[in-house]
């Protein structure tokens, strides 16, 4: 699909690389030039016998590295279709504005090309209330354990760019899109935020319930491990009711609607716990789901990626020619049908430069 593009990537962590990954897996050719020491995320665990870092390479797949800066850096740029930058134009020394006009630029930012500060996942989490989300009603706040905001934001940035590269093919004028990692934890929030912005409540810490629907929690089962019901709509509670046993639930005015049973709300979860805790997770899953409701057991990350059904999906996968004995998540959705290993530091950068 973009045979033929050239992409600079000017940048570093997740956010940018996984934004080139997608790009590269889309068939752009991505440049990634990085300094001296490397992307800072060739220091992340778990490492192969070599010392490369899985980390690195799952968001790196698929590019070329090169070491240059100064001159040789400003001719890279120069010959590129997309530069990907969250280094910024003072430390640069030359921005969008320097650039050829056909030229797409996309700046990763934490509060906006033009404002200043530092910003990152964790930081912006703390600030923009979802860590006050996240986390048990008598707990204190956590930070999700995912980098939720920088693949959201690197996804944004690839959709933007693809955009502008098809205004580009048509008008001959490039863009600069301003991607900062604030818009896309706003975008993650805003549904909650709707119940700040109208007065209705502040939201606070539920642990792994909902805010407009009962039931949506995890039970613990028999055996001790744990399952988590859910019923999006009445049709769905009548099939929890089914599957566990207790159909006149359905018809109870305390749980027969969704409203009854948001106001109702710990004497419905009380109720599935004490049920729940009589036989094993899986004798409830089974119920349940048959009965057209809504349950799944709870597993650890190793047993869901484990699951043959990313296999066959394309989402994990052993790479040829990479230094790993284990497969990556390949995280691009856009799931080339040749996986390419990550670069050494510097590995073409010879190449490259013959190029320009």
């Amino acid at each position: 699909m973009l045979d033929g593009i050239r992409v600079v990537e000017l940048a570093t962590l997740v956010a940018g690389p996984f934004c080139g990954l997608t790009l590269a897996d889309l068939g752009a050719d991505v440049v990634k030039v990085e300094p001296a020491r490397g992307d800072d995320s060739r220091t992340f665990p778990p490492f192969a016998a070599n010392g490369e870092s899985a980390y690195f390479h799952a968001l790196n797949r698929g590019k070329r590295s090169v070491i240059v800066e100064g001159a040789g850096l400003s001719q890279l740029v120069e010959t590129a279709d997309v530069v990907l930058d969250n280094v910024g134009s003072a430390r640069l020394g030359f921005g969008p504005a320097d650039m050829p006009e056909r030229l797409v630029w996309c700046s990763i930012t934490g509060h906006g090309a033009d404002r200043g500060g530092r910003a990152m996942d964790p930081s912006l989490q703390a600030t923009m209330g979802l860590m006050e989300l996240t986390g048990e009603r008598d707990g204190p706040p956590q930070r999700v354990p995912v980098p939720l905001i920088d693949f959201m934001t690197g996804m944004y940035a690839a959709q933007s760019i693809l955009v502008a590269l098809w205004q580009a093919e048509r008008s001959g004028k490039g863009a600069h899109l301003d991607c900062a990692l604030l818009d896309s934890t706003a975008t993650l929030t805003g549904p909650l935020a709707l119940f700040s912005l109208s007065g209705t409540f502040e939201p606070g810490r539920i642990g792994s319930e909902s805010y407009v629907r009962v039931p949506s929690a995890v039970f613990e089962a028999a055996d001790g491990a744990h399952v988590q019901v859910v019923a999006l709509h009445d049709r769905h509670w009548a099939g929890v009711c089914e599957g566990l046993g207790k159909p006149e639930w359905s018809d109870d005015p305390r749980f027969a609607t969704d409203t009854a049973r948001l106001e109702n709300r710990d004497a419905v979860h009380r109720g599935i716990a004490e049920v729940i805790a009589t036989a094993p997770a899986g004798d409830w899953v089974a119920r349940i789901n048959e009965a057209g409701g809504m349950c799944e057991r709870l597993r650890t990350l190793g047993d869901a990626w484990r699951d043959p059904l990313l296999t066959e999906r394309g989402l994990v996968a052993k790479v040829d020619g990479s230094p790993f004995d284990f497969p990556l998540p390949v995280l691009s959705l856009a799931r080339p049908s040749k996986l390419r290993p990550g670069p050494s530091l510097g590995q073409h950068t010879d190449e490259v430069l013959a190029e320009l």
